[in-house]
């Protein structure tokens, strides 16, 4: 029951127990509090099922901890590997400086003719836009200004960057190697991040009503933004050139003056009495009752009765 356990798991289960631990207790009389607890007494197993896992927790808790130091001295001798190695690089790198004056003076030229380029690209540009919808008017001064000094391609990424600053932190963030010396894909990821969306245009609104030539100033830029403008239509035919896509539900065209407005027919034989002065609606011969079928059923029933008697005589006779 107490087998690997220590003077601390016994004091944390006597204390689980609700038993009191004093300074000068052994191994000894914990062992005792434990046994004569009314816990222990009424259920053992559970004591020492207590007494094990207090134990478990311990031995994970050290191996834990052990991991953690043995990780920390792996990071010091990483980092101290790579103090070495920048060390043994600018050992390297005085060696050379010493055998190659020349270089030195050549290094720091090229970083001062980088930072003029910038200086004089960006007084000949304009400023980074604050609005993400001047960024095109940005582009075009940055490219005649990139022609006026006649800036080599493999600059133009980096002047571009320097020139964005802070705005530059989100596009550096996925940007990929190959494409960072691109001055075109730099330029499509940058127009991509801050283009316009239609709900900046809706937040715009709800901050400030337009007034109306800020109004058609917006639908310009949005326009633009668009990449082409759009064809007017014609007030006249509403939303489409089609005029018979735009006519009402109750439109009825317009009688010609040359039609015929009231046509009347040729003929007028009435098909009841076939009189040619007046119409079958106009008959007076219309309403009358028709003529009885009697006499046909009479005549059937005389033709009948004649069949009969003939064939009554010829029995009697035979």
């Amino acid at each position: 029951m107490y087998k690997n356990a220590l003077k601390e798991d016994l004091i944390r289960v006597v204390e689980d127990l609700d038993g009191t631990v004093e300074s000068t207790d052994t191994i000894a009389k914990l062992k005792t509090k434990i046994e004569k607890s009314s816990a222990f007494e009424s259920d053992a197993d559970f004591v020492k099922t207590l007494i094990k896992n207090c134990i478990d927790e311990r031995v994970s808790r050290n191996e834990r901890e052990a991991t953690l130091e043995k990780q920390k001295i792996e990071l010091a001798k990483l980092q101290l590997a790579q103090l070495e190695k920048e060390v043994e690089l600018q050992t390297a790198k005085n060696k050379a400086l010493s055998l190659n004056p020349a270089a030195k003076v050549e290094e720091k030229q090229f970083e001062t003719n980088i930072e003029n380029m910038i200086k004089s690209i960006k007084t000949l540009s304009l400023p980074v836009p604050t609005r993400s919808e001047n960024f095109n008017l940005f582009f075009q001064s940055l490219e005649r200004a990139f022609l006026t000094k006649k800036i080599n391609d493999e600059y133009k990424s980096e002047i571009l960057i320097n020139l964005l600053g802070e705005r530059a932190h989100n596009v550096l963030l996925y940007i990929k190697k190959e494409e960072l010396n691109d001055y075109e894909k730099l330029k499509s990821i940058v127009l991509r991040e801050f283009q316009e969306t239609a709900t900046h245009f809706g937040i715009r609104e709800a901050e400030d009503w337009f007034r109306p030539i800020d109004l058609a100033k917006e639908c310009d830029i949005y326009i633009s933004s668009r990449s082409g403008s759009r064809k007017e239509t014609p007030i006249a035919c509403g939303y489409t050139e089609d005029p018979f896509k735009n006519r009402p539900r109750n439109y009825k065209p317009k009688i010609k003056d040359s039609y015929p407005q009231n046509l009347e027919r040729q003929n007028k034989n009435c098909y009841i009495c076939g009189d040619s002065s007046h119409y079958a609606r106009d008959c007076e011969k219309r309403f009358k009752p028709k003529e009885s079928n009697g006499h046909i059923h009479n005549r059937k029933n005389a033709n009948s009765l004649k069949v009969k008697s003939e064939k009554q005589k010829s029995d009697e006779f035979a």
